[in-house]
């Protein structure tokens, strides 16, 4: 009887920890979107489809701690008419860079 309720103990565990690392990754796009959206403004552009899109996740050691380097691509435009292509790097919460496609074949990089 004891090998189902550790059996069903496992699944909740496995379910719980799938729940916060959902919840954890639509907060890490919330905030970049957010930064995307910012960094936009600033430069007087409009950020495209009002979204940004993961493109890549791996660990990676910060200090002490292990945190997700997680990659976010995003799509603007400078004059209303060309599309341009930008990317977000984020640490954990922590934007370590931010850089846009430039008219020019150049990146602005923040």
């Amino acid at each position: 009887m004891s090998g189902g309720l550790d059996g069903a103990l496992g699944a909740i565990l496995i379910v719980a920890a799938l729940a916060l690392w959902w919840h954890w990754s639509l907060q890490a796009r919330d905030l970049a979107r957010h930064r995307a959206r910012l960094f936009c403004k600033q430069q007087g552009w409009q950020l495209l489809d009002q979204t940004v899109a993961l493109a890549s996740v791996w660990p990676k050691r910060d200090g002490d701690n292990l945190r997700l380097r997680r990659v976010y691509r995003f799509d603007f435009s400078p004059d209303g008419g060309a599309r341009r292509h930008g990317e977000l790097v984020m640490l954990g919460r922590r934007l370590l860079q931010i850089s846009a496609e430039l008219e020019d074949g150049g990146r602005l990089i923040e």
